[in-house]
């Protein structure tokens, strides 16, 4: 089985752990047969704030996908993880505007990096179910998302997701299927 290592980095308090979580439920259901499935994936479960590395693998369309989640206080040190992974996934927090600015310079000093450059870049803008939820359009004018796509080496997909409500999960299943090149395979 192909294994694809992942590092999912993002200020604290994005929904990182939450959307691993979620992930799990949505790759177990897939191995249940077709009566035992739920579409609802119920209410959303507790998380506390990572502290440290978090490790989650999930099983999706035969390849074994491995989360490696920074807590957010650890951005002084990300660096320390980009040569162990393939594919990068970024979070932001949509519904908080003061974050926004500096949940981009980190995403910029992460896309600088030399250890990123052939990587596979998922930015998330979670929590579109909130009420203080700033569009697409808002959150690409603030951080002038047009000029980092135009800029960066790195191939970026972008999707509005609300780990919460479970909107999105699908197509980051898509993304890690579509982009995510194999790390290491193991069999």
């Amino acid at each position: 089985m192909t294994e694809v290592q992942l590092l999912l980095l993002g200020p604290e308090e994005v929904g990182k752990t939450l959307m691993l979580k979620r992930l799990q439920t949505v790759t177990a259901q897939q191995n249940l047969t077709q009566a035992q499935r739920s579409e609802n994936l119920g209410e959303a479960p507790p998380t506390i704030p990572t502290v440290g590395v978090n490790l989650v693998t999930l099983t999706h369309n035969k390849r074994k996908y491995t989360f490696r989640e920074l807590g957010g206080a650890m951005g002084p040190i990300w660096q320390n993880y980009f040569k162990d992974s393939s594919s990068l996934v970024y979070v932001l927090d949509s519904s908080k505007p003061t974050q926004i600015s500096s949940s981009c310079i980190q995403f910029l000093e992460v896309l600088s990096s030399k250890d990123t450059q052939d990587m596979s870049v998922l930015l998330i803008f979670n929590k579109t179910d909130s009420p203080d939820y700033m569009s697409r359009c808002e959150i690409s004018s603030l951080i002038r998302l047009a000029d980092i796509l135009a800029c960066a080496r790195q191939d970026i997909t972008v999707l509005e997701c609300s780990f919460r409500e479970g909107t999105g999960l699908r197509e980051i299943l898509k993304w890690l299927h579509d982009k995510s090149s194999p790390a290491s395979v193991s069999k």
